[in-house]
């Protein structure tokens, strides 16, 4: 690279990543963790300007940061992964969430998801949601519940139009990030939402504590996350997609209870979440995970449900 090039960019291209020395789920030091999954070649040898190959859907290469499971919580998470300057250069670029599924199947996971949060809460008051992508979950609560206001973060500008056409309507605040902004009062929303946003986040209980100030006593959180016990994860081991280069960790129904009553939440329901994806997308993708050419073209068709090793929990502020 030129010495031209501008100090910031010299930084995210370096080898330098970031050292975690201890659990984010529970700070057991790191050292005690052992090795649960790992990629030939490992991330961590790579510079990260030989990353962008590996980065977004699924791909017979598999390159990942090495995943160590916690002996006390039961995580699993890289000790060693990209700083938050990369991660921010990652997530700047990347395409929209799902984009090679049809619309259909995007929505019915979203409203199936939206139903698992709207069971818990009383549908009104404020609505927050970070990584609210296109607008599909927000627009299932618009259309069937009655919130006052809608608080939506997503940090990839590209789904804007998209996103602001689907609450339209509707009093609301879009803002350009993932993390919670001073601009909403504490105390002042009763649901949120984060669909695969923990597996993202380098501090997942600290971003939580952040979210338990914006929720009213008695408010509701859902989160979706992947599991990495699953039968699914079992079964593919380290061709399990979510062993992916954006994912610091990867939880299980006992680690992620973990983390949210970490962050002082009460968890009342953990359940296997449902996808929605028409036959033969699962049978290409199935193909291309295990190595193999897809056999067919990327033809539509009916989409069926299918538990693809994804847990919803939702969580609720305890009434002080």
């Amino acid at each position: 690279m030129s010495d031209k090039t501008p100090i910031s960019e010299r930084n995210l291209f370096d080898h330098s990543y970031l050292k975690r020395t201890a659990c984010p789920g529970c700070g057991t030091a790191a050292a005690k963790a052992r090795m649960a999954r790992e990629s030939n070649p490992r991330a961590e040898v790579l510079p990260f300007n030989r990353h962008s190959r590996f980065a977004a859907g699924y791909d017979t290469d598999r390159v990942f940061f090495s995943y160590f499971k916690c002996p006390i919580c039961h995580l699993q998470y890289c000790p060693e992964f990209y700083t938050q300057d990369q991660l921010e250069h990652l997530y700047g670029h990347q395409q929209e969430n799902m984009g090679d599924v049809p619309l259909i199947a995007r929505r019915a996971a979203q409203d199936h998801y939206a139903d698992l949060l709207l069971k818990h809460t009383k549908g009104h008051g404020g609505f927050l949601e970070i990584g609210a992508d296109i607008g599909l979950f927000a627009k299932h609560c618009a259309d069937n519940w009655n919130f006052d206001h809608f608080w939506l973060f997503e940090p990839n500008r590209d789904v804007t139009v998209e996103l602001e056409r689907a609450v339209a309507g509707e009093d609301k605040d879009v803002f350009f990030t993932m993390w919670p902004s001073e601009e909403v009062p504490n105390g002042s929303v009763s649901a949120m939402a984060l669909v695969h946003v923990l597996d993202h986040l380098l501090e997942p209980v600290a971003f939580l504590e952040r979210l338990h100030e914006k929720l009213e006593p008695g408010g509701v959180i859902l989160t979706v996350t992947h599991n990495c016990e699953s039968f699914l994860a079992k079964v593919l081991g380290k061709r399990f997609p979510p062993y992916a280069l954006q994912h610091p960790q990867l939880y299980s129904p006992a680690s992620i209870q973990n983390v949210f009553e970490k962050a002082g939440f009460e968890v009342l329901e953990t359940t296997a979440a449902v996808n929605y994806f028409p036959f033969m997308h699962l049978v290409r993708a199935a193909f291309t995970i295990l190595g193999l050419p897809a056999p067919f073209a990327n033809l539509q068709g009916p989409i069926f449900p299918i538990r693809l090793g994804n847990i919803a929990t939702v969580a609720r502020k305890k009434n002080p």
